[in-house]
């Protein structure tokens, strides 16, 4: 028997591209094996999957429970054997899909793999990143980012890394019911971060897969309020050090992601003004 993979998609107010999202899939002949976790949208994307994708299994939240909570509910609904996450403004091709779930099939030491992320353009987004350790995110918050994305590597060739972009991971079920599903306490971003995390220390890799590639828009949801998407950023950046390290380091933490935002306002970024004011709260 073929081994089953399950698609969970999270939306909040990102109808249209998620209508491509889903076309996409359906010509791939994978639409039956879909999951959209819709959070509380104000935009009609209910409506839209009702009426154009019936065939895919919706669960509409009275509320946005976040992506870490929405990602974990469709997860619960599903048995298959693998399971991608995708983000609704992705572009996904079927070629790229089987390259990832081969690669699972052919490697059953790897919990999560992903693709190479594609701008519209074609050209390159960095999906994978050092963990944050202090030295590493001390470096990129006072602006130099090299270490933390791993800018001198083309992203051309397959090879393990620490995490992974959540826009487009497949995670193998069997990991996941050994290290647990997506922590809860991350409303926003640092989910996937933290479960990459979790995967390593219990002895599953995490794979990058250059032969697979996904066309990602980026930044559809969090497009309207840019400030609550770096409130969210920076607060699920501290959720994750209190987690995962020592108390001490979160003071020298703060002092970076201060001074770093506060470069950035000057420098034009004016969303960062927010988190020169709010970094001792987070």
């Amino acid at each position: 028997m073929p081994p089953s993979l399950a698609i969970v998609i999270v939306s909040f107010n990102c109808r249209e591209p998620l209508r491509q999202c889903l076309s996409g899939l359906q010509v791939g002949g994978t639409l039956s094996r879909v999951v959209v976790i819709d959070n509380a949208s104000t935009d009609g994307t209910a409506e839209m999957i009702r009426q154009d994708f019936s065939s895919a299994l919706l669960v509409a939240n009275a509320e946005n429970r976040g992506f870490a909570a929405a990602c974990n509910q469709g997860i619960r609904a599903t048995t298959e054997e693998f399971v991608l996450l995708l983000n609704p403004d992705t572009l996904p091709e079927a070629t790229g899909l089987r390259a990832l779930l081969q690669t699972m099939i052919d490697q059953p030491t790897i919990g999560a793999c992903g693709p190479r992320i594609l701008n519209p353009d074609g050209t390159l987004q960095r999906s994978c990143r050092r963990f944050p350790t202090l030295g590493v995110i001390l470096c990129a918050e006072l602006g130099w980012q090299e270490p933390y994305r791993m800018s001198g590597w083309a992203h051309d060739t397959t090879r393990e890394v620490d995490q992974l972009m959540g826009s487009c991971l497949l995670l193998r079920r069997a990991a996941l019911e050994q290290v647990g599903l997506l922590d809860e306490r991350f409303f926003l971003y640092f989910e996937e971060v933290d479960l990459c995390w979790r995967l390593k220390r219990a002895g599953w890799r995490v794979l990058f897969v250059s032969q697979a590639s996904v066309v990602h828009l980026g930044g559809q949801s969090s497009a309207a309020d840019r400030s609550a998407a770096l409130r969210h950023r920076y607060r699920s950046l501290f959720e994750f050090y209190r987690k995962h390290f020592p108390r001490w380091q979160l003071p020298l933490l703060r002092g970076a992601v201060q001074l770093g935002a506060l470069l950035r306002a000057l420098t034009g970024k004016k969303d960062y003004w927010v988190i020169v004011r709010e970094a001792w709260k987070l």
